[in-house]
């Protein structure tokens, strides 16, 4: 038998588009802690901040050297600077200017500490031996 009308076949490539339900997206907010957090930041770099550490222009912002999952280390620790925007910018794109940051914080860090504390809190040391 030859089968002539596929109009109830299955088609991977339905007439019709399969319509999802749009998803609302919500930024999610800041737990009272975190935020507690930032308002406290200081600086192991500098004690001037409301100056940009890197052109001393007026601070728009408080930049933790060491980004993603070491963001709130970074605050607990205080290596952050006070940058502006400019400058901020600067960082996220210039790699070097990156390295060079967090090599400077390490080595401020070290007055202190051992290398190996460092280590443990950033997870690798930025200063070749």
């Amino acid at each position: 038998m030859i089968v002539k009308n596929l109009s109830n076949s299955f088609s991977p490539f339905p007439k019709t588009p399969i319509k999802e339900k749009e998803k609302k997206t919500t930024i999610k907010k800041k737990s009272n802690k975190l935020a507690k957090k930032e308002k406290e930041r200081f600086s192991i770099l500098t004690k001037n901040l409301e100056k940009c550490y890197l052109c001393q222009n007026k601070k728009n912002e408080i930049h933790e050297i060491y980004k993603g999952c070491n963001r709130q280390t970074s605050m607990k620790y205080g290596f952050c600077i006070p940058i502006c925007r400019i400058c901020h910018s600067k960082t996220e794109i210039d790699s070097k200017l990156d390295l060079q940051l967090k090599k400077k914080c390490q080595k401020e860090y070290e007055k202190t500490h051992t290398r190996e504390e460092f280590i443990q809190i950033i997870g690798q040391s930025y200063i070749k031996k």
